[in-house]
């Protein structure tokens, strides 16, 4: 009966892991994963610990039976403290199990700082496995026992071990779902004192290649502000960050930047700020939804790219001044391009043309608000 019983919980924790939709979070595993656990041996504690590869210190996503304020205080130091002993271990010794008491005195460790730690958490025993999957280190799974309880045993190891790389393969598959679901933004690294781009991304590539020649898009002076970007009908966020390992690796897109750009595409591109001391920056390019059912409606009215570039401009809200900064072009050259727009689709107001475009008397334009 017990073998019945465990592997229905093996079959369980399967089918409740790989079963979620496309759309499910990739942290969801967690709670399935702790269950599960709990089923098959005791502890008192656990967690999940994700590792910043800029820097290697660590945050920590998901606790099991934890106190909030305990785990807020202990993360503090948790990255002087533990990483060395517990970790690092884990990090030479990828997809393996590993004990704290494989490697350490635990009752010497537990008279130092780290001891008042464990103390807190009700943390004296400790296993731990860094999954790797395609090569990279997903994180750490750790459960941990108090002073009371007896050290886990090769059995507990081996059941999760066996857990844990099911629940790292489950948040690979969502992560990777999620990508398939919402394709990854267009990215660029862009020069500021030449004024060039330097590197970008296929996405980032053909965004580019479907602007009409001789036009660019606004750099937003400041990182966390957005500027809009209008390419082939497709309205885009336009977000910047200086560049560094953090901001890197915090765009997955970014492993995949080229390097050998094309000239014409490269150049006279970006608009950027005269108060814009930067260097140089990473660009990513976010598709705005809702921008393709004007596109679409546009479609029809026969208007050149430029003309579409302005008229969804217009969609989105955007005055005269704001027009001519996104085209390149001058306020006069803007106002004209409006009367253009105007004429094309027989209206003499904003409002009588966004009513056009949506069969709703008394539209209002969408305005995309600049965030900062």
């Amino acid at each position: 009966m017990a073998t019945s019983n465990a592997q229905r919980h093996l079959r369980n924790f399967i089918d409740e892991v790989y079963g979620e939709s496309a759309g499910a979070d990739p942290l969801g595993v967690l709670d399935p994963l702790f269950a599960a656990l709990i089923r098959q041996f005791s502890f008192a504690s656990g967690l999940f610990v994700r590792f910043d590869p800029a820097d290697w210190t660590i945050s920590v996503p998901y606790t099991h039976n934890i106190d909030e304020a305990l785990m807020q205080a202990y993360a503090e130091h948790y990255y002087l403290l533990d990483p060395y002993r517990v970790h690092l271990a884990n990090l030479k010794r990828p997809d393996e199990v590993v004990r704290m008491s494989d490697f350490v005195d635990v009752g010497q460790l537990s008279q130092t700082e780290f001891g008042d730690a464990m103390r807190l958490l009700d943390y004296y025993h400790a296993m731990a496995m860094v999954p790797f999957v395609r090569g990279v280190p997903l994180g750490g799974v750790a459960v941990h026992r108090p002073r009371r309880q007896r050290d886990f045993d090769e059995k507990e190891r081996a059941l999760f071990r066996w857990y844990v790389s099911h629940a790292a393969r489950a948040m690979d598959c969502r992560h990777l779902l999620a990508r398939l679901q919402h394709p990854e933004a267009a990215t660029m690294v862009v020069d500021l004192a030449e004024r060039r781009i330097l590197a970008l991304t296929d996405e980032a590539r053909a965004v580019l290649a479907a602007m009409p020649e001789g036009t660019g898009f606004a750099l937003p002076p400041e990182p966390y502000r957005t500027c809009l970007l209008l390419s082939d009908g497709h309205a885009y966020a336009v977000r910047s960050a200086d560049l560094d390992p953090k901001s890197l690796w915090s765009v997955p897109a970014s492993a995949r930047l080229n390097f050998n750009t094309a000239q014409e595409l490269a150049d006279n591109r970006v608009f950027i700020s005269p108060d814009d001391r930067r260097q140089r920056v990473l660009v990513v390019l976010e598709p705005i939804e809702g921008a393709d059912g004007a596109r679409n409606q546009l479609s029809g009215f026969g208007l050149t790219p430029r003309l579409a570039q302005v008229a969804l401009l217009l969609v989105f809200g955007k005055g005269l001044k704001e027009i001519a900064r996104t085209c390149g072009i001058s306020v006069n050259t803007a106002k004209e391009y409006v009367a253009d727009v105007y004429e094309r689709l027989d209206v003499h107001t904003r409002t009588a043309f966004l009513a056009k475009l949506t069969g709703v008397a008394g539209a209002r334009a969408t305005r995309t608000r600049t965030t900062s």
